[in-house]
């Protein structure tokens, strides 16, 4: 019998393959198989028996199956209301007619044709490792179709993220939790597709771990743990096999994996697992720990941001005391019959700066007197400056003393609801209730007797034992059946997951968690591929390279992709995260690791003047090197650090040349863990070791862009748990706009160093000021009749937009800043310059460095009538250019009777960033 004649089809799918002869009668099918004597009987309702179809050629015509093309066709037979199609790899399949469309290849095809036409084009091509390269080529050759219900599906054809009603099981938490990690979970278990954001040290894997344990015990799901290389899904099977739970697990991949997995299957032995507390009140339990722990976690959240904010101002004031001397509070505080908070000072300070028209000295004298309780103005009028010194530092004290009675009022209701105790209750209950549901599967589940040649043909059975499967991206495909789809597959390290494999892994699941960084290193492809291609184009989203798996979700779907941010952070100390945090997560991160007065998390080693890098150009060898950073770390960092008791163990070395980690691996010892930066992602030590290598030659100018990958940054300092060194050339990226000169200035700032204290420039009290600018511009908006106030207001505005830009990310304004507070020295000064900075002189606003808090650029807004018909104030301009022009302080006048203040403003500040160096 041919079955291109004749297509019969039961219950179990097409049996034309099977059937030696059929016959109809009047009530059934009576059917011979092959190799076999024995006729069975179907009822006519139950066998379809189809016939003369009519033939397609699909050399011409491409055949779609719910708008996914099927790929690889040969033929296809149309017999009516079914269409059969065979595959050049000898498969068949069966689909209903009316979700079958056919269309001429000779019209413009489907994208998704396109797609799929170019990541075989890509796999064809793609140099790897033998086994892997062999395996992707194989694997894209044999998807034949896309699985309706697949992820891949979904985002070949851009559908809509589908949302489903959050499950009334219980959300359980066996290996702790916090807050954003909660919504983390609660997102994954309702979206077709999920995205979960992990900056360094946000606990990914805890979250995972825990996904793990709601999806598969108590939601019973099948999920994929899979990533680009084993180490990431490694870690995964580790925290299982740690805690118990390692038998839920089939460690695939590929062959060599597979092979080491069914030569010794997991056992398990869940005898003690069961309960004493009922089920019921497990989850009851879980429940009521859950609705009081959720307004806790905000608190604890809320404190850690205010210990922050507390260190930021405790390191302001010491840059403060650095440029004051010490005034007296107590002769201050007599200036007023009534105590100042922190909100006071800055209002006083505010109102004060007002008092400049002679016609309401009196108006604002009273104003002073009843708002504030001040009395003494005869020594403000006498020594004003000194005066408003004082009242700046005692908003130091009395803000941080406020800001500490709060997080200490926070502490003492987290102690009053015992929050710690609460924690460790939910995560007890949660493992109770996870172990006893396991005891319930599996105490009487005999062991599994499958092996690596039979399981894939009953996987059903397979994953009732093993839930959970580990693989890398690029072999999950290989691991299960054809059309097989898990529940879930979670995505680790999507970063790194480039395009091709991802594609793959999105074939194999119903939901896809993908757990990533976009501020962290990307996967690495080679570019060079791309001339041997014959689909050369594809939408920008979809382009394998230009995007990872992750990016290319967030390309796609942009804010309509759910997504949570992991916001706790527990592994570096606060002031070596706070570098990432500001520079790449917009301070969203919310520090937990403790930290000590006497800490030294960061440090800055400058090798000595001249140029100490070396260059080698033999092929295959090719690199750069720098034997004088690699004897600072071995002469100077590694003799300090011995002398603190710190283990070479306890060391990590990291740069971002290769030939830098050849060079390091010969000169120290063998038990400081060396590698490039790219192979740290993932790793983590109590002291990181940065070496940049470059110098100030022209082959080190062209290699800054690398080097100051803002990727490749963030992970070098966040890989360090107590203390981050950065050694590098002592001049090359000091005035550097990017990332290892952002690093730099953080580095100094937050550590007082030497020639930050020595710069003629100082550093600038942000916290002080930000809040007095706000006080101010909100004044100036409420006087509506004097020009000045609104040119400055309006200059506000222009210097918001213009900040807020991407192009000057990094920098902040404020205004109405006292020259004394920018010129700590006034030496070369005259006397009459020194006496109109001493006499409450002011810039209307300074641009300042967001990194180490240096001004940048100084602008005046200079009005017609308050300007060119005075002499008085001409005077003071003049005095004013003068003293910029000393000091060599960019200063940038916009008078209101110009024009294209905005581009002056941008030039100016591209010139002071030095965007065109």
């Amino acid at each position: 019998m041919n079955e291109r004649e004749v297509l019969i089809v039961t219950n179990k799918g097409d049996q034309t393959k099977d059937i030696f002869a059929y016959t109809i009668e009047e009530d059934k099918v009576c059917v011979r198989f092959k190799n076999s004597e024995r006729t069975y009987e179907y009822a006519t309702q139950k066998i379809k028996v189809l016939t003369a179809p009519t033939a397609l050629d699909a050399s011409t015509q491409n055949v779609y199956y719910e708008g996914i093309p099927l790929r690889n066709v040969q033929e296809v037979l149309d017999f009516g209301e079914l269409h059969k199609v065979f595959f050049k790899n000898q498969q068949t399949q069966i689909y209903d007619s009316s979700l079958v469309s056919i269309e001429s290849k000779n019209t413009n095809s489907s994208p998704i044709v396109g797609l799929m036409n170019y990541w075989e084009d890509i796999a064809q091509n793609i140099k790897t490792d033998e086994e892997q390269e062999g395996l992707l080529k194989k694997q894209f050759a044999n998807m034949n179709d896309v699985p309706k219900d697949s992820v891949l599906a979904m985002y070949m054809n851009k559908s809509s993220i589908t949302q489903s009603e959050p499950t009334t099981t219980p959300v359980i938490f066996p290996f702790s939790f916090n807050l954003s990690q909660k919504q983390a979970l609660e997102q994954a278990f309702v979206s077709k597709v999920s995205i979960i954001e992990g900056p360094p040290g946000t606990g990914k894997t805890q979250t995972i771990l825990n996904i793990l344990a709601n999806l598969t015990v108590v939601q019973c799901k099948t999920v994929a743990v899979v990533s680009g290389n084993n180490a990431a899904v490694q870690n995964v099977k580790d925290k299982l096999h740690k805690n118990g739970y390692g038998f839920l697990v089939a460690s695939l991949g590929n062959k060599k994996n597979k092979q080491a997995f069914f030569e010794n299957l997991p056992q398990h032995d869940v005898a003690d697992w069961q309960s004493e507390i009922p089920e019921e009140e497990l989850i009851r339990t879980i429940s009521e720990l859950s609705e009081r722990l959720n307004r806790l976690l905000e608190i604890a959240n809320r404190k850690a941001k205010h210990d922050q904010k507390i260190a930021a101002y405790r390191l302001e004031q010491k840059h403060f005391h650095v440029h004051h001397d010490e005034q007296n509070f107590e002769e201050m505080q007599r200036l007023f019959y009534r105590r100042q908070t922190p909100e006071t000072i800055i209002a006083f300070l505010a109102d004060e700066n007002l008092m400049e028209n002679r016609a309401f000295r009196l108006l604002q004298h009273a104003k002073l007197f009843f708002k504030y309780g001040f009395v003494d103005f005869s020594k403000l009028k006498k020594n004003r400056l000194d005066l408003i010194t004082s009242f700046q530092k005692k908003y130091y004290y009395s803000k941080i003393a406020a800001l500490e009675k709060q997080s200490n009022d926070m502490k003492l209701e987290l102690e009053k609801e015992s929050f710690q105790t609460l924690i460790k209750k939910h995560e007890f209950y949660s493992a109770t209730l996870f172990k006893h549901r396991l005891h319930q599967k599996y105490q009487d589940k005999a062991a599994y007797r499958g092996n690596q040649q039979n399981y894939k043909k009953n996987i059903s059975e397979f994953v009732t034992h093993f839930p959970i499967l580990l693989s890398t991206t690029h072999s999950l495909r290989s691991c299960i059946p054809e059309q097989f789809l898990f529940d879930y597959v979670i995505v680790d390290e999507a970063s790194q997951v480039d395009l091709l494999t991802g594609a793959l892994a999105m074939s194999c699941c119903k939901q896809i968690i993908i757990v990533g960084d976009t501020k962290q290193l990307p996967q690495i492809v080679d570019e060079n591929i791309q001339k041997h291609l014959k689909v050369t184009h594809v939408e920008e989203g979809y382009d394998y390279f230009r995007h990872s798996l992750l990016s290319s979700m967030l390309t796609i779907y942009g804010e309509n992709i759910p997504k949570v941010i992991l916001k706790e952070h527990y592994r570096c100390h606060p002031q070596i995260i706070g570098f990432c945090n500001s520079q790449y997560y917009d301070n969203k991160l919310i520090p937990f690791t403790p930290q000590a007065e006497s800490d030294v998390p960061i440090k800055l080693h400058y090798t000595a003047a001249g140029n100490h890098m070396q260059r080698v150009t033999i092929k295959g060898k090719k690199g750069s090197f720098n034997h004088r950073e690699i004897d600072v770390v071995k002469e100077e960092i590694l003799k300090e650090l011995q002398l603190q008791d710190i283990s070479n163990e306890d060391i990590g070395f990291t740069t971002p040349y290769r030939l830098q980690v050849t060079e390091a691996t010969d000169k120290l010892e063998e038990d400081i863990e060396i590698d490039t930066v790219h192979k740290y992602q993932g790793r983590e030590k109590p002291v990181m070791i940065m070496s940049t290598v470059l110098d100030q030659t022209r082959s080190g100018k062209i290699g800054k862009n690398f080097v100051e990958n803002s990727c490749l940054v963030n992970v070098a300092v966040s890989r360090a748990q107590k203390q981050f060194i950065l050694v590098t050339d002592h001049k090359l990226f000091r005035n550097s706009r990017k990332d290892i000169g952002n690093l730099i200035r953080y580095i100094e700032y937050q550590t007082l160093h030497e020639h930050v204290i020595q710069s003629e420039l100082i550093s600038v009290f942000d916290l002080l000021y930000s809040e007095y600018s706000k006080r101010l511009n909100y004044l100036h908006s409420r006087i509506g009749n004097q020009s000045k106030y609104k040119s400055e207001n309006i200059m506000w505005r222009v210097m918001t937009d213009i900040v807020s830009e991407e192009r000057y990310k990094g920098v902040y304004f404020n205004m109405q800043i006292y020259l004394k507070d920018i010129f700590r020295e006034t030496d070369g000064l005259s006397d009459r310059e020194k006496k109109y900075i001493q006499n409450k002189a002011s810039f209307d606003f300074v641009v300042y460095d967001g990194i180490n808090k240096q001004p940048l650029l100084a602008i005046e807004v200079d009005g017609f009538a308050s300007h060119r018909n005075n002499p008085d104030q001409m005077e003071r301009d003049r005095l004013k250019t003068r003293i910029c022009e000393e000091k060599k302080f960019p200063l940038l006048r916009l008078p209101t009777t110009g024009s294209n203040e905005i581009e002056k403003v941008r030039g100016a500040l591209d010139r002071v960033l030095d965007m065109d160096g």
